[in-house]
């Protein structure tokens, strides 16, 4: 194929700009307002004591004996707060930092599919420990108090999931010869087993829900990696139902027969309740940072590979002539917001409305159900719809953005409306807020304290769930001169380890306080010869190896209870919404009836 100068020179801008931006999504994720300890942190600890793992246990039987070989990595369908997924060698890569030169430091993307030398080393091993308890967090300035469980009433529950990163890892648009420590999502070892990993989230969703009803999932963006439509195509199938074809180009089959390799054709059972999502820029940019134009459409859909690509047959990296599919083209904003529309599960459109078709936005409000205690808001922060035009190459290309369109003409009034119909809300988008960027353009773009003023000023806003650094963060927005706020809480990536989700559950204590549950969920395998469970373990290795990105945060932001006061006109309305059993008590922890 012949390529354009400008096409070679964008390629070759994309390695220079990679090396000052976010190529990778681990970024650091401070919230400016406290000086939080190191995410290093794999023990379980409450966040008041130096407690040892006894006296975290969260059933509070401290002699209770597990039904489970602790070196089994496969566990029944559960929670991190009944049991967790602790590497034997940390996952932080200081095997690395400085050895470079050790055999199993190498890359292992470019290594695959031999893994040996890592295994050797005794890498991607863990083993199955008892759960983490939940943490109290009363920053806020409310307190629980002691509340009897049977005065606690499950109000809804949803679970979580965000970067889940479907990749066409053989793409002619990706940058494979180019991954690096400083661009580590170029290549990831478990790229080719994405597809898998969503639909074993799917199916522990489905089995939790099974006896304890989960009334919703929200994606919080990056549910493709390239935006290429055999990828959203892929993710919309894994989360509706439906026949999912991993494979693109030539007709793989690294090993021959069916099921027993990540390019073979499986059928997904899809989730067995309503879904929405959030957009992401990896679903709005070519590898979540350049605009998609004609050139990039051309690469995409192309015959080859300049900067690098991976084998189906072989899993090497390989650069030059490949099979051309034209499913690999990258679909623009809109395109994007149409696939959704042409899906038949529900909820229609999977939040968006019509209204978005139309005018190319990705941001609106969902209510699960006509007497739905919450309401969800859905923010764009992936997005420009002013385009890219005098911003220049560089970190424009990966900024977060809410321009004053979204925020004057959609969020504000959002906002007012949920507090008139006397809905308590869960804000939803892809990038933390300490991320937004103005561009030095404050009539076009609003502020990190903008946005975060606004939601503290609305008593009902409990909750801001978002995305993109691959980590489980949570940190509390506390009013500056009285008690109040929201949480901000992050979950890490499907794709990079810990490949977990988060489930919340809203609780009414009974006492004109609520309490809002979030409990880290894996992914659960049904085998450990699962693919799902292969690729847990390459995402281990890969960060193990100081390759790869992503971490499981520190404990007190992963299981944690938050509380709220209920607000002013709202107590009636949560009193006499319908109640459940409370599930973070329950079955969360392993207690079943």
């Amino acid at each position: 194929m012949k390529f354009t100068k400008s096409l070679i020179l964008l390629f070759c801008v994309m390695l220079v700009v990679s090396l000052s931006i976010a190529c990778n999504d681990t970024e650091d994720v401070s919230d400016g307002d406290t000086d939080n300890p190191s995410d290093g942190d794999e023990e379980a600890t409450d966040g008041d004591t130096d407690a040892t793992e006894d006296e975290q246990s969260p059933d509070g039987d401290d002699d209770a004996e597990e039904e489970f070989d602790s070196t089994d990595p496969v566990m029944a369908v559960t929670t991190t707060a009944h049991l967790r997924l602790v590497p034997t060698i940390d996952s932080h890569g200081s095997e690395c930092i400085g050895f470079e030169d050790n055999d199993f430091c190498q890359n292992p993307g470019m290594l695959m599919p031999d893994i040996d030398i890592f295994l050797d080393h005794g890498l991607g091993v863990w083993t199955v420990e008892e759960g983490e308890a939940f943490s109290l967090n009363e920053e806020l300035g409310f307190e629980r108090g002691e509340v009897a469980e049977d005065q606690r009433r499950s109000l809804f529950v949803w679970a979580h999931m965000s970067d889940v990163h479907i990749t066409d890892e053989e793409s002619p648009n990706r940058m494979a010869a180019f991954d690096s420590k400083t661009i580590p999502s170029a290549l990831r070892p478990m790229d080719m087993y994405s597809e898998v990993v969503l639909n074993s989230a799917v199916k522990t969703i489905n089995a939790f829900n099974a006896s304890n009803p989960i009334d919703a999932v929200v994606v919080s963006g990056d549910m493709t990696d390239n935006a290429q439509f055999n990828e959203m195509d892929n993710f919309i199938k894994i989360m509706s139902g439906g026949e999912v074809n991993p494979d693109s180009g030539d007709d793989d089959d690294p090993v021959e027969g069916p099921n027993n390799d990540p390019q073979d054709i499986f059928t997904a059972p899809g989730l067995d309740m309503p879904w929405i999502i959030g957009m992401g820029n990896h679903d709005t940019l070519i590898l979540g940072n350049w605009e998609i134009n004609e050139e990039t459409i051309t690469q995409g859909i192309g015959e080859s590979a300049i900067t690098g690509t991976r084998n189906g047959e072989t899993y090497e990296v390989e650069s030059g002539y490949i099979t051309a599919d034209a499913d690999r083209t990258p679909i623009d904003h809109e395109e994007m917001i149409n696939m959704f529309f042409n899906d038949d599960s529900l909820p229609e459109g999977h939040g968006l409305t019509q209204d978005n078709l139309d005018n190319n936005r990705a941001y609106y409000t969902w209510d699960p159900s006509e007497d739905s205690i919450v309401r969800f808001i859905t923010l764009d922060t992936a997005f420009r719809p002013q385009g890219f035009e005098g911003q220049g190459m560089g970190s424009s290309y990966v900024s977060p953005v809410i321009d004053l369109e979204q925020y004057n003409d959609f969020l504000i009034p959002a906002l007012e409306q949920a507090k008139a119909d006397k809905k308590l809300v869960i804000i939803v988008n892809h990038h933390p807020s300490q991320k937004l960027q103005d561009d030095n353009l404050p009539e076009r773009f609003i502020t990190t304290e903008q946005l975060q003023n606004t939601l503290k000023s609305y008593s009902n806003v409990l909750i801001h769930c978002v995305g993109h650094s691959h980590e489980n963060t949570a940190w509390p927005r506390v009013k500056d001169d009285e008690d109040g706020g929201y949480f901000e809480v992050q979950s890490s990536s499907l794709i990079d380890w810990p490949q977990q989700m988060r489930f919340y559950e809203l609780v009414d204590n009974g006492n004109d306080t609520l309490s809002l549950f979030t409990v880290i969920v894996d992914h659960q395998s049904e085998s450990q010869d699962s693919m799902s469970e292969y690729s847990r373990m390459l995402a281990l290795i890969d960060v193990q190896t100081h390759w790869g990105e992503g971490g499981p945060g520190i404990s007190i932001e992963r299981n944690v209870e938050m509380v709220f006061e209920v607000p002013d006109g709202f107590a009636d309305m949560v009193a006499n919404a319908e109640g459940r059993k409370v599930q973070a008590l329950t079955s969360w922890i392993g207690e079943h009836e």
